[in-house]
């Protein structure tokens, strides 16, 4: 469980690598709760009388993990051997999601690369 907590423990750590499983572990967990967060808000306001206004918990939730999933995203490049400036293609319509997308897939760059060890020989011997 190491992996999926990391990204909490790391929440402002932009240096170093995340590899596959820390980054999708966290963002399953992240918006697993973001839908648990959304559910409860539209239970307490009623659905009939629902408005955006209401996401009181869901936006707690959101601003608490957004920090953290920003700095897992970076460290996530980062083990592909790019920049985390990179995250930025998200913002070409489709395409640029689509090669995000496929960057977050990637297997990570064996060894040690320009942003730091192989986290994969961290915890190799957990597994």
């Amino acid at each position: 469980m190491r992996w999926l907590f990391s990204a909490f423990l790391n929440y402002a750590k932009f240096s170093g690598r995340a590899r596959r499983r820390e980054y999708w572990g966290f963002f399953l967990i992240q918006n697993l709760v973001l839908v648990l967060c959304v559910f409860i808000d539209i239970a307490e306001a009623g659905l009939s009388q629902f408005q955006a206004v209401d996401l009181q918990a869901t936006l707690l939730w959101f601003a608490l993990t957004l920090l953290p999933a920003i700095a897992v995203t970076v460290r996530r490049l980062h083990d592909i051997n790019k920049s985390g400036w990179w995250w930025l293609i998200i913002v070409i319509p489709v395409l640029g999601q689509l090669i995000f997308l496929v960057f977050t897939l990637l297997r990570g760059t064996k060894g040690t690369n320009r942003y730091g060890c192989d986290p994969k020989g961290i915890f190799s011997n957990s597994f």
